[in-house]
Parts: structure tokens; sequence; C-alpha cells
């Protein structure tokens, strides 16, 4: 522990050094503090994900220089970052795998993040959890003061909120503990942030008198109203109606299978047994139109017969966007506070949404296939069967044309 801390300790010292003395101008966000509260943040997240101690001192030390590059350069920092680290752990005489696994986790900290595992899912949270935070605004405006002094122009509000909002909607918190803490509040954030997008674009529509922008303001509106949602709607409710209406039909003419079948067997059992002492001939075509009419019932059982699931999800497989609860039997064993956490979830992301619906659709569209394909068996079975039974028939009588007793 005393290692661990005196590592930490000197990281700490350089890194201060190093962004206090070497950082550009207009470095006004990227700067110390900032990193200071991304080596916090990885802290807890680390702590809330159950690293040990090993694991958690080298996200930290990731989180100390995963910045130091913008003393360079702002595009591809990571890489100058990475070599920061890499020269200050290997003249302190830390291990190498550990240096590199350091670095490793420093380049994934690249936007947009992919991390591969749960150290650099951890610093890719640390560094993005300010947009699930009460403070994001504030910090917000120094991206923005950043931005404009290293480009050397300002930016409209319309233009800093566009940036903002598709910034914010295109992240995601990798780690369990990530989403539980600070997803609420980056959805707050982003609600916000479309609020304050429409009333920018609304007051500049309306303090704008030009023909041109007004022309433009009514072609987004047509643009708008001319996007097939209302088809996509109309599709998903078309189509599983009609999937429901041929199941209903494949229900239906498999209890007519089934009733019409169990009156034969009835037949054959109550009065073609009764002969069969005195038409010993009549043994074979009984017995195939009984196994006929038995094979038939079968496969129109097989045919209506439902299919139990397991009834529940968690919550990973909502964040991974794994179950859909659009159909019973992914939920029927959960709780009602689940399910409702669950379908908020899901109505928060038009993607998943509309996913649930197609993978619905098409799990309407399987189960269709095998009923059809059963009660077709359950068709061929008792048409060519009972043809061969009534072949059966002729030949037995044809054979002996003694009169049934």
């Amino acid at each position: 522990m005393a290692e661990q801390n005196q590592i930490l300790e000197k990281a700490s010292a350089f890194v201060h050094d190093v962004l206090t003395t070497r950082s550009p101008d207009w470095a006004i966000y990227h700067s110390y503090e900032h990193t200071a509260e991304t080596v916090e943040a990885a802290r807890e997240i680390a702590e809330g994900s159950k690293l040990d101690r090993a694991e958690t001192e080298i996200v930290l030390l990731a989180a100390w220089f995963h910045d130091t590059g913008y003393t360079e350069k702002a595009e591809g920092h990571e890489e100058c970052s990475a070599v920061f680290a890499r020269e200050f752990l290997a003249g302190n005489g830390y291990p190498d795998d550990k240096t590199e696994t350091v670095v490793r986790c420093i380049l994934a900290t690249e936007i947009p993040h992919n991390p591969s595992d749960i150290l650099e899912q951890v610093i890719c949270d640390a560094d993005m959890a300010h947009i699930g935070r009460k403070r994001f605004f504030e910090k917000n405006e120094l991206i923005r003061m950043e931005m404009e002094r290293r480009d050397g122009k300002p930016m409209t509000d319309a233009e800093w909120l566009a940036i903002c909002t598709n910034f914010v909607a295109s992240q995601r918190f990798h780690t369990k503990y990530a989403r539980e803490e600070f997803q609420d509040r980056k959805t707050k954030n982003l609600l916000r942030l479309q609020e304050m997008n429409r009333a920018t674009h609304a007051a500049e529509a309306k303090s704008s008198g030009k023909k041109e922008e007004r022309e433009e303001l009514l072609k987004n509106k047509l643009d708008k109203a001319s996007r097939p949602e209302r088809g996509i709607e109309t599709i998903f409710r078309v189509v599983p109606k009609n999937h429901l209406d041929l199941t209903a039909m494949a229900d239906s003419k498999a209890h007519m299978m089934i009733g019409n079948n169990s009156i034969i067997i009835s037949l054959v059992v109550g009065l073609l047994f009764s002969k069969i002492d005195s038409n010993p001939h009549l043994i074979i075509p009984i017995a195939i139109l009984f196994a006929v009419s038995l094979t038939a019932i079968i496969f129109a059982v097989l045919a209506t017969r439902p299919k139990v699931t397991e009834g529940k999800f968690t919550k990973e497989d909502i964040y991974q966007k794994k179950a859909n609860l659009l159909f019973f039997g992914n939920f029927h064993k959960m709780t009602l506070e689940d399910f409702e956490w669950g379908m908020n979830e899901m109505m928060k992301d038009r993607d998943y949404l509309y996913g649930s619906m197609i993978r619905d659709l098409h799990s309407l569209g399987q189960v269709l296939a095998v009923k059809y394909r059963y009660l077709r068996i359950s068709f061929n079975v008792f048409m060519y069967g009972f043809i061969l039974a009534v072949i059966a028939f002729l030949i037995a009588v044809l054979s002996n044309p003694t009169n049934l007793s």
C-alpha cells in the first residue's frame, strides 16, 4: 500500500508540474483540476466495480496521465499522453507489464470509446463522468471557451448546443456502477440540452425576418413531416396483426384436425374394433386408419402447444439491448417495478424501441412458421393416410367379399 501511494503521489506531482507549466493558453478545461477530478471519479468507479488494489493503481495512473498530451496537441493527444506515462513510469522503476497496461488504458480514452476490458471501461467512464454530474453545464462552458480559443473563432449558441447534444447523446457508460450512478443525471442533462437547442432555434427563427430563413424553417418542417415515421408505425401495427390473424387461423385449423380425427378414432374404436373377430381381414385397414388419425392429432397438438419461456430479464440485458420487453414471455416473472424501469429505459432509446419491435415481429414469424409446418404435416398425414386407409379397406373387402357381420 505504501508503494502504491508513493507512485501515485509522484505521478500527481509530476502531472501537476507538466499541466501547470507547459499547457497552452487555450487549455481552460483540460487542466490539472479536470485531471484531479477524473482521478477521483476513477477511484470511485474502481471501488464500485470491485477492482483490486493493483488494478485500481493502474487505473489511477492512467487517469493522472490521460490528458498530459494536451500540452503537445489536442487532436490525437492520447498518443502523447502515453509517451509521458511510459517515460515517467520507466524512470521510476515501474514494472514493464503494468506500464503497458497503463498505456493501453490511456489510449482507450480516445473518442469514440471502445474499451476492451474492465480497466479500460473504468477510465473511459471516469473521463466522461462530468456528463452525468450536476455541474455538467458549468464544465460545458469551459469546454466551449477552450474550443473557441483553440480554433480562434467563436460559435453561435445554436452551433454549440448542436455539438453538445450530439456528443452527450453518443456517449454511453460502460461499467455497471457508472450506469447506476451517472445515467439518470446524464439523461436529465441531455433533455435540458435538447430543450435549450429547441428554444435557441425558435428564438433565432422568430427574430429573423428574412424570407430565406422562413422558407428554410418551413422546409425543415416539411422534411420532418415527410419522414416515414407514420409509415413505420403503420407497418408495426398492421404486420403483427396479420401475423396474429394467421396464428388464429392456424389454431382454428389445428382444432378442426383434432376434433375430426378424434371422432374418427372414436368410430374406429367403437364400431370397427368390434368387427375384427368376425372380419380379421379388416385389421390392417383399421390399424392404418387409427395410426393416421392419431398421428394427425399429435402434429395438430404440436402446432397449438404453447412454449414456456424463462420470463425474466436483468438490467444488464436492458443496457445491452438484449431483452425484448414487448413479448410477455420475457417479463411475466418480473416485478412491476422492474418491468416499468425496463420499459422506461427502452422508450428513451428510439433504436432500442424499434429494434424490440423488429425482434418481436421476427419472433411472431418464427412461431407462425413452426405452427404451419406442424399443421402441414398433420394435413398431409391425414390426406395421404386417409387415402391409404380407404385403399386398404377396398382391397380387404374385394379380397374377402363376405358381408360384414
